[in-house]
């Protein structure tokens, strides 16, 4: 087996087509690192969210390989969290009951009730949400739900994490003080992660690497990877103002100009 197929995910000839024939993600080829986690931006239509879907199982109808260390992706040893746009939440349980559901579904609640308990609570409070674990989502601000989405996501402890635009909705200072909260979790406890977003400077923010996808959706998709170790290895607050910053957003837009 090749050292390519021990590393992490690889996405191999990735197609996905409607029904009808028509192309909905063109053949993508990409290698996450494990533990890797890399942004993906693209314009609308470009087949971001398809590309997440696929791997998270979503659309059992696509060719090509996907694979998790050397694995099929979809084999049952292989722990898939996704985080949708929409939260993703069931609005007739509780908070704390959200994140409880899935640890069973998944199979990673613990044996020991008590055991369990302590996990969720633990991720409650690392996302800032302990005080609201009997409340229900509908009575939750979007950024509320937002937390308790990917508490749920990390409580599960997924080996592959995907986030299809999860701060899209959010105003300026949530969403700042989101992606912080999202990293001190990713960083203390990382998963193989993909995370779509339509916003330059998260992109910059929370990815070791910046894929970006160029507009429509052909028979291959040519994948623009962007190196962004000089901004993602700075203190989170230091970033923004960095010159390192500065340039990558220069040569994403330059990419974006020429591929959009």
């Amino acid at each position: 087996m090749s050292s390519l197929e021990n590393n992490g995910l690889c996405i191999r000839e990735l197609q996905v087509e409607y029904k009808g024939g028509q192309v909905a993600l063109g053949k993508v080829t990409l290698t996450l690192p494990e533990h890797g986690i890399y942004t993906i931006i693209g314009p609308s239509g470009s087949g971001k969210s398809t590309l997440l879907r696929a791997v998270a199982g979503l659309l059992p109808g696509y060719s090509g390989e996907l694979l998790y260390n050397g694995k099929p992706v979809h084999d049952k040893d292989t722990l898939v969290g996704l985080v949708p746009q929409n939260y993703g939440l069931l609005p007739w349980k509780t908070v704390r009951d959200n994140i409880r559901i899935a640890m069973k579904i998944t199979g990673t609640a613990a044996a020991d009730k008590a055991d369990r308990e302590t996990r969720i609570t633990r991720w409650l409070e690392a996302m800032g949400i302990a005080g609201l674990e009997g409340r229900y989502p509908l009575s939750l601000s979007g950024g509320q739900q937002q937390r308790v989405a990917i508490a749920r996501a990390f409580a599960i402890l997924p080996q592959i994490m995907l986030l299809d635009e999860p701060f899209s909705a959010l105003d300026a200072v949530t969403r700042e003080a989101l992606q912080q909260i999202f990293l001190d979790n990713w960083l203390a406890h990382p998963a193989t992660a993909l995370f779509v977003t339509h916003d330059v400077d998260e992109a910059i923010l929370l990815g070791q690497k910046i894929v970006i996808l160029p507009a429509g959706t052909g028979k291959r998709t040519e994948l623009e990877v962007l190196d962004n170790a000089a901004v993602f290895g700075m203190k989170h607050g230091e970033k923004r103002d960095s010159n390192a910053f500065f340039e990558q957003t220069k040569v994403i837009r330059k990419v974006m100009q020429e591929k959009w």
